[in-house]
């Protein structure tokens, strides 16, 4: 039972590890803590061996590890609290140097010159005192840690991994030296449980528990950036107490029960095989049950939290748009009591950028009203399940970008950011801010709260999908109406030009004439609305063919050259000809550009430059571009008009139809594309138009 409880540590040591390290590779605080319980488990796996006859030799290797652990550690916690210390102090160096020119040799001398399992000679005597003299100034690095921060949590934090990395420390030093100050045991002569049991000397193995411990609690440090606090951590004691004393509860009854077939001992085995089935039934609803009444007891603003996720898991499938999802998510963590502050943001395509949707709770500045894609969403992009504001901290020290990302949560109100995802692409997310006082989210928490939010992506994913089937049907039955609406308009109004032209040929009055030319002009004017109308409103089918795209500007440029352009004005095209060829219907696109060429030499009636670039993209999630972009050097768009410009007959002109860019907006977007627009007053205008590129031309281009 001795060797198995050090196996048992070693081997849940190694696989948190792992699964933190396997999450983000590239997090230094990751790699240190693997390094960490690499070095632990050799050391431990080595010492339950060695316990075993014959396997004597692994003692050395015990050693080893044994020393590695003290550097390892020291890093653990200079990577996860103290990055801003430099790692080049004389105690550092002297810890990082000494075990590299101490442990191999210590661990070598012991395999050559020591057989059998004698006590641990000079060599290990040496490579012990050294290993715990690492071990001392990591904690005084922990403890220096602590008390430079100034948050109170994450003082309590460090405290409470330091009393346990300590405790572990002790213990160890107190079991090796009794095992070294104690009588000498006869491997020989004892059965094998007993041997371990001999030979590990004359204290239990508490120093395993205390080590497990404290590599739990640095997990939590370094994936979680929180450690248990008591109350969760009385919770989960409480929890295991109950379930252990059921247990013995009924495995008592049981043997108590059985006693009377001692005469058969086959009923007796089968009797306690009932009873571990009951156990096994009745564990599961029962741990629920005593888990909720431990959280009730010592953690009742977690337990409050729980039973409103329960109830939103619920609520979500029923919801079919975006502001009940976002006032039924808001409302309920809000009013469980466990979250002071949170708001959701949400991805604005006329803006290009994330918009607050909604926020619940005050805190010291109101949250940040809109967000650009990038760098906040980068990590979220590459798979990241939630932000923490303490484990963007911690990466902050050695990423530009990510001390980016601090200062937006910072403005957001932000301790917890979980993400609102749609495969790669980001749609918004979900801000949490928790009470200065807290010691943070607890992972049971977090782990809840992704399920809120990945229900919430699939639900706002499939209100947008009906959306995009609602417009589909507004706008097949807009184009059926228009038709026959279109014939009703178009046959008075020839009837009207006609007459009107008619009259003109007729000698009279200067004013009379005029006023027909009125008639005629406002006729042909309603007949073009008309006809925009028609085909905003009626589906078309795309004529796609491969064209190069560079050619299709060229020919615009030429067009608009062509019908005359204002003096002062500079056309200049900048094309990569490197771009690959694409399927769009010619004449179309064509349509699109020539009309936002037009308005952009109509925003600079002074004079200016109206360039037009083509080049590589990527839009939104990763997938790859063309992008055309129109700009000029005009007024500019105040970000009032830029909410509406693509508004059906909206428009700032004149003698505009506010169609023009609409329909150019459902041309793009029939190619699968999007049309964007940025603008800032008197710096001119920038109309993108985003095409998607397939992979296989994609490869061709490159």
């Amino acid at each position: 039972m001795t060797a198995l409880l050090y196996v048992l540590v070693a081997v849940g040591s190694v696989s948190l590890a792992t699964e933190a390290f396997l999450a983000d590779r590239n997090d230094p605080p990751r790699q240190a803590l693997l390094a960490l319980a690499l070095s632990i488990a050799v050391a431990y796996v080595s010492f339950a061996l060695s316990l075993l006859p014959g396997l004597e030799a692994f003692r050395a290797l015990y050693l080893l590890g044994g020393c590695a652990a003290a550097p390892a550690s020291l890093w653990a916690i200079q990577r996860t609290f103290v990055q801003d210390e430099p790692s080049s102090t004389r105690s550092t160096q002297v810890v990082y140097l000494g075990t590299v020119a101490i442990a191999p040799p210590a661990a070598l001398i012991h395999l050559l010159l020591y057989e059998g399992f004698p006590r641990l000679r000079w060599p290990g005597l040496i490579a012990g005192a050294f290993a715990f003299y690492g071990f001392g100034v990591a904690l005084q690095r922990l403890w220096a840690a602590q008390e430079a921060t100034h948050l109170r949590i994450d003082r309590n934090r460090m405290r409470y991994l330091f009393v346990v990395l300590a405790t572990a420390a002790a213990f160890t030093a107190l079991e090796g030296l009794a095992r070294q100050l104690g009588p000498s045991p006869l491997p020989q002569q004892l059965s094998l449980s007993s041997r371990g049991v001999a030979l590990q000397g004359p204290f239990p193995p508490f120093s395993t528990v205390f080590t497990g411990l404290g590599i739990y609690f640095l997990y939590h440090s370094v994936v979680m950036s929180r450690m248990l606090d008591l109350a969760e951590l009385f919770s989960r004691i409480t929890t295991i107490l109950l379930s252990a004393l059921a247990l013995v509860l009924i495995d008592g009854l049981t043997f108590l029960w059985v006693d009377t077939f001692t005469v058969y001992p086959f009923h007796s085995a089968f009797q306690i095989f009932l009873a571990s089935l009951v156990f096994l039934a009745a564990y599961d609803p029962l741990r629920e049950r005593m888990a909720w009444l431990a959280n009730r007891i010592f953690d009742r603003r977690s337990a409050q939290l729980k039973s409103v996720i329960k109830q939103l898991h619920g609520r979500l499938p029923t919801i079919i748009d975006t502001e009940t999802l976002v006032d039924e998510i808001l409302g309920g963590l809000h009013r469980s009591g466990r979250v002071p502050i949170c708001s959701v943001y949400l991805w604005d395509d006329r803006l290009d950028a994330f918009r607050c949707g909604a926020s619940r709770g005050h805190g010291e500045l109101p949250p940040l009203q809109m967000v650009a894609d990038h760098p906040f969403t980068t990590r979220f992009s590459r798979g990241a399940p939630w932000y923490l504001r303490s484990g963007v901290r911690r990466r902050a020290q050695h990423d530009p970008e990510q001390a980016e990302v601090l200062a937006l949560m910072d403005a957001m109100n932000a301790d917890l950011t979980l993400p609102l995802t749609s495969g790669a692409t980001v749609l918004g997310w979900i801000h949490l801010r928790d009470e200065a006082w807290s010691d943070g989210y607890s992972a049971e928490e977090i782990l809840l709260l992704e399920e809120v939010a990945r229900s919430a992506s699939v639900v706002l994913s499939n209100i947008r999908g009906f959306q995009a089937i609602e417009e589909q049907k507004r706008l097949a039955a807009l184009g059926a109406m228009s038709a026959g609406l279109a014939h009703e308009i178009r046959n008075p109004l020839a009837g009207v030009k006609g007459a009107a032209q008619f009259l003109q040929a007729e000698e009279l009055h200067g004013e009379a004439q005029e006023m027909l030319q009125v008639v005629v002009d406002e006729t042909d004017r309603l007949n073009m609305v008309v006809s925009q109308f028609l085909d905003y409103a009626r589906p078309f089918e795309l004529a796609l063919d491969t064209e190069d795209i560079n050619q299709i500007v060229s020919h615009s440029v030429m067009v608009v050259r062509a019908g005359g352009i204002p003096d002062g004005v500079k056309i200049v095209e900048d094309l990569d000809t490197t771009l690959p060829a694409i399927r769009v219907d010619r004449t179309r696109m064509s349509q699109v550009l020539i009309n936002l060429l037009h308005n952009a030499l109509q925003a600079m009636p002074g004079g200016g430059t109206l360039k037009v670039r083509t080049a590589r993209g990527r839009r939104r999630g990763g997938t790859r571009t063309l992008e055309v972009a129109v700009s000029d050097t005009g007024i500019g768009i105040d970000p009032e008009v830029q909410e509406q410009l693509f508004v059906p007959f909206f428009t700032t002109k004149q003698a505009g139809t506010g169609l023009g860019l609409p329909i150019c907006r459902r041309i793009v977007e029939a190619h699968e594309g999007d049309l964007e627009v940025h603008s800032a007053d008197n710096s001119g205008s920038t109309f993108i138009v985003r095409l998607r590129v397939d992979d296989l031309q994609g490869e061709r281009g490159h």
